[in-house]
């Protein structure tokens, strides 16, 4: 027998008194949690519960019923009906769904409230339906290097898109930076310095809502720029190769003979959301250049799969990303590229080098 046999077994011979408790809905729970979690989260991952929540919690009879009564099976029952019911549900978003779940009965449970049980997350994973589970077969690719190349030469040499040309600048600079797209749209001249061929990466362009006291969102999405990285180490310097040197330079010629005095890197002239412009930005050069497009992420990533081909050890790598761990970039950020037959030939030529006695292929 385990615990709470032992206890359902004495409060049904009057051995065991439990105190009375009060009753709270798990809809309850989850707004109390929900406001302890602004207070330790970034404000884009509180954005992105709220939505997982409203999108397949919320109006459900799971929310309306008490903690008390939620057991393994209810929970079993309402994921199960998510994964059914809705469909197409990916590996990711489950995950979401799940740990919305998971974390606000424990914290029920932790704190004592509403007669939360103890729950096996583990045996109720188990019983959900997980071939309904939508597998991701998507697959990215590096950009191309011939793709790169025919980038730098439109932008810095050509200017293809002079309305845009600090945004092109920027883009294609960041081949030689690899970061995020916040980080680089919140880039300034006091960032860059030349003397030491570095650049200082130490803050990022958010977006998310405001919110009141009780977790409530306040007016419309706010964009702006915080010294706050997703990571303690995102705080990093970059060294600058001559290529990015050049681009600032160029950059920096550019700034001067429009006379703008704003601090930003990517600035055009129009106080703009930085972030939401390079985005559309890109999209317009990928056209005008006639290449096939990516967004503003697959430059990251392939900053990374260029890097690892070269032979610079992935912590090196995840050190310039800024990730906290390199299994992160081992997973996410180290790709292939979706023209390397002659890579792979030539490595297997490298590597399967067995040789065929009295045949052909030994001459």
């Amino acid at each position: 027998m385990n615990l709470n046999d032992w206890i359902d077994l004495g409060i049904s011979n009057g051995v065991v008194d439990l105190p009375e408790i009060e009753e709270k809905t798990f809809e309850e729970i989850y707004k109390q949690w929900f406001r302890m979690k602004l207070n330790v989260i970034r404000a884009q991952s509180c954005d992105r519960i709220e939505v997982t929540y409203n999108r397949y919690f919320a109006g459900s009879w799971l929310v309306s019923s008490n903690v008390s009564a939620l057991d393994e099976a209810a929970f079993v029952r309402f994921l199960t009906g998510v994964v059914i019911g809705c469909g197409n549900i990916t590996a990711k978003e489950f995950s979401r769904i799940f740990q919305i779940a998971n974390n606000v009965m424990s914290y029920a449970r932790y704190l004592n409230l509403g007669g939360a049980r103890l729950l096996d997350w583990e045996a109720i994973r188990r019983y959900v339906p997980e071939g309904k589970i939508v597998p991701d077969y998507h697959q990215d690719f590096a950009v191309p290097r011939a793709d790169v190349e025919k980038l730098l030469h439109m932008v810095v040499v050509r200017n293809i898109y002079p309305l845009k040309r600090s945004a092109c600048l920027c883009l294609v600079m960041n081949f030689f930076l690899g970061l995020r797209i916040g980080e680089l749209a919140s880039l300034t001249w006091q960032d860059v310095d030349p003397d030491r061929k570095v650049i200082r990466i130490c803050k990022t362009e958010t977006k998310a809502y405001n919110r009141d006291d009780e977790g409530n969102r306040c007016g419309t999405m706010v964009y702006q720029v915080v010294e706050d990285l997703k990571t303690v180490y995102s705080v990093r310097e970059i060294p600058l190769l001559p290529e990015a040197l050049y681009i600032l330079d160029v950059l920096r010629s550019h700034h001067k003979a429009c006379g703008y005095e704003n601090p930003y890197l990517a600035y055009d002239g129009r106080d703009t959301i930085l972030v939401r412009s390079l985005d559309r930005t890109l999209r317009k050069l990928c056209r005008y250049c006639d290449v096939k497009y990516f967004n503003t992420h697959m430059i990251r990533k392939t900053f990374a799969t260029m890097l690892h081909a070269s032979g610079m050890p992935t912590r090196y790598i995840s050190d310039l990303l800024g990730h906290s761990e390199m299994v992160t970039t081992e997973r996410n950020y180290i790709l292939s590229y979706q023209d390397n037959y002659n890579t792979l030939l030539c490595y297997m030529h490298k590597g399967l080098d067995f040789k065929l006695k009295g045949g052909e292929p030994d001459e």
